[in-house]
Order: C-alpha cells, then sequence, then structure tokens
C-alpha cells in the first residue's frame, strides 16, 4: 500500500491530483490510501498524517509537503523503519527524497517572459503567493523575479504571501490596489487565487498570469480573465507519482527527479491545448 499526504483537497486541482492517483494505482494493481488536511496551511495536522502513515506500516509515503523545510523527523522515522519517501507537486528541502512534479523556477521564468511580452519591458507587477515555505510557490517566484530582473525594465511592486490555494478577501485586494494603482500585471502562484483577483477585477487591463491547469482557469484564459497560465496537470502529477514509486519498488532505473513537461496556455493556444487534452484522455 501507498500511503498519500496531500497539502488538502478542497480545490479542483487537488481532487484532480487524487483521481490521477486512484487511476494510476487501479491500472498498476496496487493501493493507495490518500489523506488530506483541511487546508494548505494545517502543517501540523499535516505531520500528524504522517506519523499515522508511519505507523501503519505503508510499502511508501508520498507527501506533498505544506512546509518543506520541517520534514527530518518523519524522514527519519521512515528511514529506519525501511518505508522509502517521495515529494510530489512540492519538493522538500535538504533531503535526498525523489521529486515528481513541474519545475517551478522554470514555470516562473515563462511566466516572467510572457509577462514581459505583454508589458513591453517596463512597468510595474505584483507578486501574490502561497506560503513561502513552500518550495514550489518560493520557486515560481524566484523564476519569475529572475527574468524580470535580467531581462527587462519592470519594477515587481510588492510580493504578498500565505494563500496557497486561498483566495484573498476583497478589502484585502482594494488595499493593494489602493497601493500600487499603477501595476499592469500580477502573478498569482496558483490558480484558485488568480481566480479570486479576476473576479475582483473584472474589467480591468491588469494582466494576471498564474499556474494550474483546472477547468474553471482554462476557461478564463479563454474569457480573457486570465491571460496566461502555466499547465501544471494536478491529474498528471497524480499520475505519474504511484507510477513513479511502483517502478522504484520493482527496481527500475530512474532519475532523482521525474520533472513533467508545462507549456504556458494563453488565448492564442488554449483551443489548441484542450483539442490535445481531449484526444488523449
Amino acid at each position: 500500500m501507498i500511503g498519500v499526504v496531500t497539502k488538502s483537497r478542497d480545490s479542483e486541482y487537488w481532487m484532480s491530483v487524487c483521481s490521477g492517483m486512484e487511476k494510476a494505482a487501479d491500472e498498476e494493481g496496487v493501493s493507495v490510501l490518500i489523506v488530506s488536511p483541511d487546508t494548505e496551511t494545517d502543517a501540523v495536522l499535516q505531520k500528524k498524517m504522517i506519523q499515522d502513515l508511519l505507523d501503519k506500516k505503508v510499502d511508501a509515503l508520498a507527501v506533498s509537503p505544506i512546509d518543506s523545510y520541517s520534514n527530518a523527523d518523519y524522514i527519519k522515522k521512515a528511514n529506519e523503519m525501511g518505508i522509502p519517501v517521495f515529494a510530489y507537486d512540492t519538493q522538500i528541502a535538504d533531503a535526498e527524497v525523489p521529486y515528481i512534479g513541474i519545475d517551478n523556477e522554470k514555470t516562473g521564468w515563462e511566466l516572467g517572459k510572457y509577462m514581459a511580452k505583454q508589458l513591453h519591458n517596463k512597468g510595474k507587477v505584483g507578486i501574490i503567493s502561497g506560503d513561502l515555505k513552500q518550495m514550489a510557490h518560493a520557486g515560481r517566484i524566484k523564476g519569475f523575479e529572475e527574468y524580470i530582473q535580467k531581462n527587462t525594465d519592470i519594477q515587481v511592486a510588492f510580493v504578498e504571501s500565505g494563500y496557497s490555494n486561498l483566495q484573498m478577501s476583497e478589502r484585502e485586494i482594494t488595499r493593494l490596489m489602493n497601493e500600487n494603482p499603477d501595476i499592469s500585471g500580477i502573478l498569482a502562484t496558483s490558480a484558485v487565487t488568480a481566480l479570486g483577483i479576476m473576479e475582483y477585477m473584472k474589467g480591468s487591463p491588469v494582466a494576471i498570469v498564474t499556474v494550474d491547469a483546472q477547468e474553471d482557469a482554462i476557461e478564463a484564459v479563454k474569457n480573457g480573465g486570465i491571460a496566461a497560465l502555466a499547465s501544471q496537470s494536478g491529474y498528471e502529477i497524480g499520475e505519474e507519482t504511484v507510477r513513479y514509486i511502483v517502478n522504484h519498488k520493482k527496481g527500475s532505473d530512474q532519475e532523482d527527479q521525474k520533472i513533467l513537461p508545462v507549456e504556458v496556455i494563453t488565448n492564442e493556444n488554449v483551443e489548441d491545448y484542450q483539442k490535445i487534452k481531449e484526444t488523449s484522455s
């Protein structure tokens, strides 16, 4: 049995991850036990769930850490028990743990490149991010800022963090926009956050770029509410995580990281992207 701990199951993205895992497990003839905290902010509960799975003596443990930097205790316990640990969606820092997911820094870089083109390499942008203790969000910001700083005259006016698959309140968005009335673009490091900002800013020329190819975000690209979407697929990450673990248990030769491809989806290619996905599903 593969024990799986997600960050939550309260968004389309995380439900897709779980669906992908269940499909791959069924096809590979293995079982998965998936547990999830209520929200992506409950690192304490997530750690307890991990310990509970280890106590059940699962054959392998897959974790998407709420805190990338606080995992040594359970990794040590798993190693002592002979249970291999895998990180998916978000890397675990300072540990030799295989990772399955996208290259988040490269994804941020590509979104920065797209944003720069839209703004003609000038102006101001803001960043609204998930918890920076999660390497996925921190990596997206790092890549985005590196492209902007190295290749443009664009200024990053603000970085607001703590919105891991959470929407900002209208009050918070209003405060940010009032403090920064001259911004021309926003990077939101998750689609859920981006969709909330989009609703507030309907009719605004501010370009929003984000990550996660969930259906409502893809529709927002088609409708012009979101300018660009990095095509991280929760379903694919779920599938590939289970397949990677199964191959590991079989002793197959594999890279330490299974990096999944990402495409920047815009209004120009969104219909082609959907057709390809429909054909391959």
